[in-house]
């Protein structure tokens, strides 16, 4: 079952997978470091994950193609797909 949304909670998932977005992608502020990915990207792919079991094929990840707009469409992917998770680890482990 998908997790309730709120606005408030919709704009924190949505800044958060901007700033992992963009360091995934190697955009972020600090550059000298290696792109990391962090806890919306691991909800993200859980769900992921539960969408390709439960229609047992795999739902192919199209953000990173040739066209660009690497981070806007990461952004989006990380977003959406984060607020689904049944979870809500990423949330609540950081909160803290």
């Amino acid at each position: 079952m998908a997790t309730p949304t709120t606005h408030a909670r919709t704009a924190e998932i949505t800044s958060r997978a901007r700033t992992e977005a963009r360091s995934m992608a190697g955009a972020g502020p600090d550059l000298t470091h290696r792109p990391q990915h962090g806890p919306l990207a691991a909800a993200a792919l859980r769900t992921h994950r539960r969408l390709s079991a439960g229609l047992r094929h795999s739902v192919p990840l199209t953000v990173l193609g040739p066209a660009g707009g690497t981070v806007h469409a990461l952004t989006a992917f990380l977003a959406v797909y984060a607020a689904q998770d049944p979870d809500d680890t990423m949330t609540a482990r950081d909160r803290h």
